[in-house]
């Protein structure tokens, strides 16, 4: 299901402000609207293939072939 880039944005902005503040937010988006919320998480995954630049400028790290199954590779080489 896909939410919308103010959801996003909602979202992160609440765990982030959580009271014990050791949550760590990733985001994923594609399009300009999810800017900030790629912006404000602490690690933004953009599309690479569909993903507009002003996305891919906003993320941290960019998942080259839009496949979600890239990102548990990300973070497995991040770690």
């Amino acid at each position: 299901a896909r939410s919308s880039p103010k959801d996003k944005h909602h979202l992160v902005t609440g765990i982030k402000s959580s009271p014990d503040g050791s949550q760590v937010v990733a985001v994923t988006g594609d399009g300009t609207n999810d800017a900030p919320a790629l912006k404000k998480a602490d690690v933004g995954f953009a599309m690479g293939i569909a993903g507009t630049d002003v996305a891919k400028n906003a993320a941290d790290i960019i998942i080259m072939d839009d496949n979600f199954s890239s990102i548990v590779q990300a973070i497995k080489w991040g770690r």
